[in-house]
């Protein structure tokens, strides 16, 4: 199976996160990653975001699924 980068960081509008994979914004409030991620830091905002690659993302409830 392929696997793709994504990213996930704050989002202060929702008191939420965000998770980005392949190319779809998806706004959740919890992120379960069962995947390795980096930290990367950016000189805009999002400062800081954890970035890796999945296999997939699911949504479960308020809970976005990182596998």
């Amino acid at each position: 199976m392929k696997l793709y980068r994504f990213f996930f960081h704050y989002r202060k509008q929702t008191k939420g996160m965000t998770v980005h994979y392949r190319g779809e914004c998806i706004p959740c409030i919890d992120v379960k990653c069962n995947t390795p991620v980096e930290t990367k830091r950016n000189k805009q905002q999002p400062y800081l975001v954890m970035q890796g690659f999945a296999k997939s993302v699911s949504v479960e409830g308020d809970t976005c699924i990182i596998n």
